[in-house]
């Protein structure tokens, strides 16, 4: 009775979301890949992480694995094979030979056989969904190379922030914004334009999400991946993401956080680090590509989430909170009038309740003034930054 007391415990204290990854030796393919070794060292932390944890691996790493990860066997599942063997692995030698043609993003960090991988994310978890080992409502990736205490993807790391991402996220298909890049390089004409550099998307190192949402979206992403590879190019599976976040179908079931790499479990749930990374990288980016409902989204994730913390408005935030709501303002002026309204009345409001906000608003008063009379009055000519 005991044992079945403390087994229900257990379980109830592991987040409903089953993680997948992979970490393979590709030495073998490349001699400048990551060392079993380092590969090992840079996935300590996550194994070391109480959640359901599916890994894909091989005969070389997997021992290695197993030893760290020994305390939450039960919780763990491995699918050991070489990567040969893995669903669509197929792809690798026209991977190849498209990189013999076409490949300016080349450099000794990659391989074929590190694209496929990055680009099978999406297969892994699929699978994983459809098996369901753990009976858990929600699913996931997670990179397996997050270096010491998650640096990668985390400041000022402690062992429960992953899993409180992992519980608060919704059932949505969840991923971080990393930059704002052109439309046009959607259409296949420009696709060689667009691999001719690394272009910054997403960061790929998590996504969530759970079965409804993430299927089709899961689906999508590994047809377009097969698509891209015909066409004859690719670099990791992050430009990809470009294509989804157009998708109309799709509009409602993505879920979208915002920052740098370094910030990506910070500000999954709630955005709490790197602001002025995210206005000078994505806000200042989408305006500049005249993007104003992304700009809108992102300005108004922003501001919700300072809000979520207004016991804690220090000047710093109150800046970061007055810059999100006027340059949200701006952007539903051209969106959701309606909301633009909603916007200018309440930045009016709290330059009058709120001693930080007003000085923030003092910096350009006559800039700010002239700027939230147009949503009052018909005219042509409407706000600009």
């Amino acid at each position: 009775m005991f044992y079945t007391y403390y087994f229900t415990y257990y379980i109830s204290m592991i987040p409903d979301c089953t993680l997948v990854t992979a970490c393979y030796d590709l030495t073998n393919y490349k001699q400048t890949s990551r060392s079993p070794s380092d590969s090992i060292k840079s996935m300590t932390e996550l194994l070391h992480t109480r959640c359901y944890l599916v890994i894909y691996t091989d005969d070389v790493m997997i021992e290695h694995i197993r030893e760290i990860r020994k305390k939450y066997e039960k919780i763990t599942k491995y699918i050991v094979g070489p990567l040969e063997s893995v669903k669509n692995a197929e792809w690798i030698e026209k991977i190849r030979e498209n990189r013999e043609i076409y490949h300016p993003t080349q450099d000794n960090r990659t391989s074929p056989e590190s694209h496929f991988i990055c680009c099978n994310k999406f297969q892994f978890v699929l699978d994983t969904i459809e098996s369901n080992p753990f009976g858990t409502r929600k699913f996931g990736w997670i990179d397996a190379n997050l270096g010491d205490r998650l640096s990668k993807i985390c400041i000022n790391y402690t062992n429960h922030i992953l899993l409180n991402v992992l519980v608060n996220c919704s059932e949505k298909f969840h991923i971080q914004i990393l930059n704002s890049t052109q439309k046009k390089y959607i259409e296949p004409e420009n696709l060689r334009e667009y691999y001719s550099e690394y272009r910054w998307v997403v960061c790929g190192c998590l996504f969530i999400t759970g079965k409804e949402a993430g299927v089709p979206i899961l689906q999508f992403m590994i047809q377009h991946f097969i698509d891209t590879t015909l066409a004859g190019y690719g670099h990791g599976e992050e430009m990809l993401y470009l294509k989804l976040l157009e998708e109309k179908q799709f509009k409602n079931s993505i879920a979208k956080s915002y920052g740098d790499y370094t910030n990506i479990l910070n500000n999954f749930i709630r955005t709490s680090e790197g602001f002025w990374y995210i206005y000078k990288n994505v806000i200042c980016n989408y305006i500049h590509h005249g993007y104003m409902q992304e700009c809108f989204e992102c300005c108004m994730k922003l501001a919700e989430d300072t809000e979520a913390y207004r016991s804690e408005m220090k000047p710093d935030n109150c800046e970061c909170y007055f810059i999100a709501l006027f340059i949200g303002y701006i952007c539903a002026y051209y969106v959701d009038r309606a909301k633009a309204v909603e916007l200018a009345d309440k930045i009016k409001l709290y330059i009058q309740i709120l001693p930080e906000f007003k000085f923030e608003y003092m910096k350009r008063e006559e800039y700010h003034r002239e700027q939230l009379s147009y949503v009052y009055m018909e005219t042509s000519k409407g706000p600009h930054l």
